[in-house]
């Protein structure tokens, strides 16, 4: 059985704050729901009713509840002048001359909606999950500081140099350091060099310049300044590593008056530089200064010699992976310009720029590189991602689902043949002459609220927990076998009503153009016709398209797929998270005779269609079909554990789906936003997101394993090992005793890098 999510996250105590997401999840199920192969259509004909196979099309209207907004596309002259589709605020549409009277919902759009509901209802295997592992700083995060530390730090214990009786910590980073170039206009090598501290007071000075600040802006985010960001000095740095101490340090909260300990007696490794110049000295080596991020405490810069000590290639994918938006950082962006150090040096801010200093970290084969970063504690990227903590049942592209059996597949590398699709989706027209723009006016825009992309490193929201504790949070790491998790499963957002607040407010401190675009919305009760074409689809297949069609209608309690006095909307378009999309749909259902309609070409006056309107019983029939087949075939475990099982809307899976397609009773706004960072950081303590479920204060029906926590009171206090590094082959790592007393700081709560400022005189 999968690990399920803890069925009642308890309320937060000492008034910390709870888990609060516009956004929740549909869980995975156990297993999935088989097509054989040999039972779909083997030719390339029509099959008759008697067959089971149907034929025919479906007319629908749908009416917006809430906001509607679909981006138009770019056209020709757009894409090659390097238009931006943010900048173009225009809804959808396929007629420009009449882009103002009649908007176009694509049948793309119409098709993925149907497609991700047919997917969970169905229990199809679940692979449109991203494969890109996720990265992670995490020093002072309770869930991951262990395994943090112990990829980036290597620890040993030195004598105490004022009571020889007792033993302290020594902390030596394993990052190494050198200059990436690119070779053949094609592939990357790193070339490691040895690398050092400098104290900010022995920087040299430019000649005939007054002394400027290292960084420009701000703290946090202040970025270097290009007058000495990778300057050329000569240094006076010690041979090797040797070990400095560092007496304990305490802060003091200025409010309340209360002593923190910063760090105990440490010893730190690593190379000074006792003296710089920018003029060469016989004495001294050639180096580079780079400057990383402007930390509280912060006083050592680095130096990279130009003594190489060895080479590396670097795999296309972690030049790649560094690229991604997800990595690339706004104070990346704004300290490693394109125009920085010269005029289009790279590709785009923050991008990396060939013969630029950079840090990285060595796999355990001491061979090949694990990643690379601007900083001595760089972000790293998980050992999984979100894709590897999918179970493979549920991923095996040998099988075949409901789903695909419908659409088609093309991705058989395990099925002899593709299969194309037996479902076609038109483009929905708007059916209302009269004004159907948001904003009452077809040319006024809106800016809305700004949305980031998801924050998988949310791991709290997005893996199935089964614990609230902070320390024992599940996250993209490798896990012993009994503590494996999985990922939370399908996402979908709440509604928030008709009119919910999109709009961005304004604010003295305006966000950057980059952050914000301009949308031209579609208003509420605006209605859209469409069709869907389908062919020689089975009573299981036409019956959960049906449902999926039906569930948001006026006869959802009629055909027996919703609960009593509960309403329900589809979620289509952009701003999700904002409330916007909520949708409806009616639909008639018409099914055709191929035989009788090629028997003949006209029916009177009239082309000879063969079809007839299905009534409610023949869609109830086809619904019921379904629904016999998904539950006769799903895992003992997804069914309920108490109670009947007599239709779909019974099992826990499905429960969770229309909580989350609740229409009427809306929660609150202020149980559906974003958490915030500012003025108060609500994500800090990792609160835990419930299942829809408990928030909609439905009972939670769910089977859940015996080994796995489902409360706190039977939490597991197994804590995670810390990964044991195997030793590597390291020039920098000659460890003679020669401890030394130093009072400077670093750059990092970490006490490995963090460092007190110098008493004062």
């Amino acid at each position: 059985m999968l690990p399920r999510h803890i069925h009642d996250v308890p309320e937060p105590k000492n008034n910390k704050p709870k888990a609060l997401a516009p956004y929740n999840f549909v869980e995975l199920p156990n297993k999935i729901v088989e097509v054989k192969s040999e039972s779909l259509p083997q030719y390339n004909s029509y099959y008759s009713q008697s067959e089971n196979r149907y034929t025919g099309r479906i007319e629908c209207t749908l009416i917006t509840k809430s906001p509607l907004y679909i981006r138009c596309g770019l056209t020709r002259e757009e894409f090659e002048c390097g238009a931006e589709t943010k900048d173009l605020p225009d809804f959808f549409y396929t007629q420009p001359e009449a882009r103002n009277e009649k908007p176009v919902i694509p049948g793309s759009s119409l098709r993925g909606m149907t497609r991700s509901l047919i997917e969970i209802i169905s229990f199809s295997k679940i692979t449109k999950v991203t494969n890109k592992k996720p990265f992670y700083r995490s020093l002072g995060d309770k869930a991951l500081q262990e395994i943090y530390a112990s990829n980036l730090i290597e620890q040993s214990e030195e004598i105490h140099p004022r009571n020889p009786g007792i033993q302290i910590p020594c902390y030596r980073s394993k990052v190494r350091a050198g200059f990436i170039r690119k070779i053949n206009n094609k592939d990357y090598v790193i070339e490691e060099f040895g690398y050092g501290r400098i104290d900010r007071n022995d920087l040299p000075c430019i000649p005939n310049q007054p002394r400027q600040s290292l960084y420009i802006g701000k703290k946090p985010g202040s970025n270097p300044n290009w007058k000495y960001q990778h300057q050329h000095i000569y240094v006076d740095i010690d041979a090797e590593e040797k070990n400095y101490f560092f007496p304990r340090q305490v802060t003091t909260d200025t409010k309340t008056g209360k002593q923190k300990e910063r760090h105990p007696d440490i010893y730190l490794r690593y190379r000074h530089v006792n003296s710089a110049s920018l003029q060469a000295c016989s004495n001294m080596k050639p180096a580079t200064l780079v400057i990383t991020g402007d930390m509280q405490y912060k006083h050592l810069e680095f130096v990279f010699l130009h003594d190489k000590i060895g080479e590396y290639q670097v795999a296309d994918e972690i030049i790649q992976r560094f690229h991604d938006d997800d990595q690339i950082t706004k104070w990346q962006e704004d300290s490693f310009p394109k125009d920085k150090p010269t005029k289009n040096s790279r590709p785009k801010d923050g991008y990396l720029q060939n013969g630029e200093p950079v840090f990285f970290l060595l796999n355990e084969d001491g061979e090949t590189i694990r990643f690379l970063g601007r900083a001595q504690m760089f972000r790293l990227p998980y050992d999984l991602s979100p894709y590897d903590l999918v179970p493979e049942n549920l991923r095996n592209s040998s099988i075949t689902d409901i789903t695909e059996a419908i659409f088609g597949y093309v991705d058989g590398k395990e099925r002899e043949n593709a299969r194309a699709g037996r479902v076609f989706f038109n483009d929905a027209i708007c059916t209302q002459p009269v004004n159907v723009w948001y904003q009452g006016d077809f040319e006024k825009t809106l800016i809305p609220k700004i949305l980031g992309s998801p924050k998988l490193t949310t791991f709290q929201h997005y893996l199935v927990q089964t614990s609230t504790d902070r320390k024992q949070l599940k996250h993209y790491s490798p896990q012993p076998d009994d503590e494996k998790t999985v990922i939370r499963g399908h996402k979908l957002y709440w509604h928030k009503g008709s009119n919910p607040d999109i709009k961005l407010p304004p604010n003295p401190n305006e966000p950057s153009d980059t952050q914000t675009t301009q949308i031209k919305p579609i208003k509420s009760d605006v209605h859209f016709t469409f069709t869907i074409n389908f062919e020689n689809l089975s009573d299981v297949e036409l019956g959960v398209l049906l449902w999926v069609l039906s569930i948001s209608s006026g006869k959802a309690q009629a055909f027996g797929i919703g609960k009593q006095g509960e309403e329900y909307c589809l979620s289509l378009g952009m701003g999700k998270p904002l409330g916007m999309g909520a949708v409806k749909i009616e639909h008639k259902l018409y099914l055709s005779d191929r035989t009788t309609r090629y028997q003949k070409l006209f029916d009177g006056n009239h082309w000879n269609e063969a079809e007839t309107s299905a009534s409610d019983e023949q869609q109830i029939s086809f619904i019921k079909a379904f629904e016999e087949y998904v539950i006769d075939n799903i895992s003992n475990e997804d069914k309920p554990k108490e109670g009947e099982l007599n239709s779909l809307k019974d099992l826990p899976r499905i429960e969770m789906l229309l909580a989350m397609l609740r229409w009427n009773s809306p929660l609150k706004a202020e149980d559906t936003r974003y958490m915030t960072i500012k003025p108060t950081n609500e994500y800090k303590e990792r609160p835990v997101l419930p299942t829809p479920l408990q928030i909609m204060n439905i009972t939670d029906n769910r089977k859940l394993p015996t080994s796995s926590a489902s409360s706190p009171e039977n939490i597991s206090t197994k804590k995670f090992e810390k990964p044991i590094i195997k030793p590597q082959n390291n020039n920098r790592d000659s460890r003679p005793n020669n401890n030394r007393y130093n009072s400077g700081d670093g750059n990092s709560s970490h006490p490995a890098i963090q460092r007190p400022k110098p008493p004062k005189k």
